[in-house]
C-alpha cells in the first residue's frame, strides 16, 4: 500500500521550524546544495527519469526528531538530508489504475537510486540510509519509535507551498506542481563526497 506521495503519514513526530534563538550549533538547517536537476537511470529497466535533489545540514532540533527515525547512528548531529523530487507524467494525488502504476514505478525508480547511493557511501565508510516513502522506516538501518514524513521534511527543508485538502496535506513543487514523487536520503558523508557519488549517477541525454 502507498501512502499519498503528497499526504502526511499519521504516526510521526511532526517537523516544525523554530525561531527561538539558541546558542546550540546549527539552530536552523543550512542548505550546502540548492534543488539540482539530474538526468539518471534506472538500472533494472533501463528507463531514464528526472530527478531533483537537495543537500541539507539538519539543525540540531531536527537532528534530535532524525534520532528518533535512526536510533541506532551515532553523530547525528552531522547528518546530512537530502530531499529529492521524481517528475511524474500525472497528478498523484488522484486515484486510479494509471495513477497507481506510476507511483509503484517512481517508488521503483527512487529506491533503486538511493539504495545506489547509500551503499557506495556505506562502502566509503560511511553511514547513509533512505526511509521507504511508503511506510517511512529506514531501508538499511534498524526501526526507530519515529517514522521520516518526506513532504514536512521538504516543507522544513525547502520552503515549499504545502496545501491542505481536508485530511491531506499536499505539497506543490514550484515547478511541478503536485506531479512529484517525493524521497529522502540521509548521511554523515561530506556533501564533496555525496555529490561525488550523486554525480556518478547521471546520464546525458543521448545515453541510453
Amino acid at each position: 500500500m502507498h501512502q499519498s506521495t503528497s499526504a502526511v503519514a499519521a504516526h510521526y513526530v511532526p517537523i516544525k521550524s523554530t525561531t527561538n534563538s539558541s546558542k546550540k550549533r546549527n539552530t536552523r538547517s543550512i542548505t550546502l546544495l540548492p534543488p539540482t536537476l539530474i538526468n539518471t537511470i534506472n538500472k533494472k529497466t533501463q528507463k531514464k527519469f528526472v530527478l531533483e535533489f537537495s543537500i541539507h545540514l539538519a539543525s540540531s532540533r531536527f537532528a534530535r526528531e532524525l534520532k528518533n527515525v535512526f536510533p541506532q547512528v551515532e553523530y547525528i548531529e552531522k547528518c546530512l538530508v537530502v530531499p529529492t523530487f521524481l517528475k511524474c507524467a500525472h497528478d498523484l494525488v488522484g486515484i486510479g489504475a494509471v495513477i497507481e502504476n506510476e507511483k509503484d514505478e517512481k517508488l521503483e525508480d527512487f529506491v533503486g537510486w538511493g539504495k545506489e547511493i547509500c551503499q557506495k557511501l556505506r562502502d566509503r565508510g560511511y553511514w547513509a540510509d533512505l526511509t521507504d516513502p511508503c511506510s517511512g522506516y529506514p531501508i538499511f538501518s534498524e526501526r526507530g519509535p519515529s517514522i521520516y514524513p518526506d513532504v514536512q521534511g521538504a516543507v522544513e527543508l525547502l520552503k515549499y507551498d504545502l496545501h491542505n485538502a481536508g485530511c491531506c496535506h499536499i505539497l506543490l513543487h514550484p515547478k511541478w506542481g503536485s506531479k512529484v514523487y517525493p524521497g529522502t536520503l540521509f548521511t554523515t558523508a561530506s556533501d564533496l563526497e555525496l555529490k561525488q557519488v550523486i554525480s556518478e549517477t547521471f546520464v546525458s541525454e543521448s545515453e541510453s
